[in-house]
């Protein structure tokens, strides 16, 4: 009795293997969504710190040329 051993493919796709494929695509499409929404998110707080880094420099100028007034006014 000979048998012959021959590489073998099955045609056949499981509904297992469709779901599992569906669940990994599902999972990447999320991921994805929620690091856009992290991005956008990091947007806006690097927009909002520059616009406070700017009020403080403004306000930090204010403060030095009030100081350079009274260095200049007191008496020598």
């Amino acid at each position: 009795m000979e048998q012959r051993r021959e590489f073998h493919i099955e045609k056949s796709v499981s509904v297992g293997h469709i779901m599992t494929t569906l669940v990994i695509f599902f999972t990447m499409v999320m991921y994805f969504t929620d690091q856009d929404k992290r991005i956008s998110y990091n947007e806006q707080q690097i927009d909002f710190i520059k616009s406070q880094r700017s009020e403080d420099i403004k306000r930090i100028e204010k403060s030095l040329d009030e100081i350079k007034a009274m260095i200049k006014a007191m008496p020598r």
